[in-house]
């Protein structure tokens, strides 16, 4: 992964948070947490200019994504929010386990 990372749901308050907060507090990287239905194209578009890394938790959201970022986008689709809470259990074990893959099928972590 990147340095810095823009995380990004429907409203920027549960899966983009719970992801950023993963990405910050347990793997020391640099996350902000949007969404696409609260903030505005001009800030969406602003982020992305920042981020080396957009990660959209459901697929779909790429929509939302300026189509110049698109090279930048990572996918966790955790599917639509259940959980209304970043910090819910569940979901941050979904994410985790999300991680670990991807960083694996990268090399970047050896399997545990």
């Amino acid at each position: 992964m990147k340095s810095k990372i823009v995380c990004m749901c429907q409203g920027g308050n549960s899966r983009s948070v719970a992801l950023a907060y993963l990405l910050k507090y347990h793997y020391k990287i640099d996350a902000l947490a949007c969404g696409w239905e609260k903030n505005t194209p001009e800030t969406l578009e602003m982020l992305c200019e920042w981020a080396d890394v957009v990660c959209i938790l459901e697929k779909k959201f790429i929509i939302y994504i300026p189509e110049k970022y698109h090279s930048k986008v990572d996918i966790f689709d955790v599917g639509p929010d259940i959980w209304f809470n970043g910090l819910h259990p569940d979901l941050l074990n979904i994410l985790q386990v999300m991680m670990v893959e991807k960083l694996m099928k990268k090399g970047e972590l050896n399997e545990v």
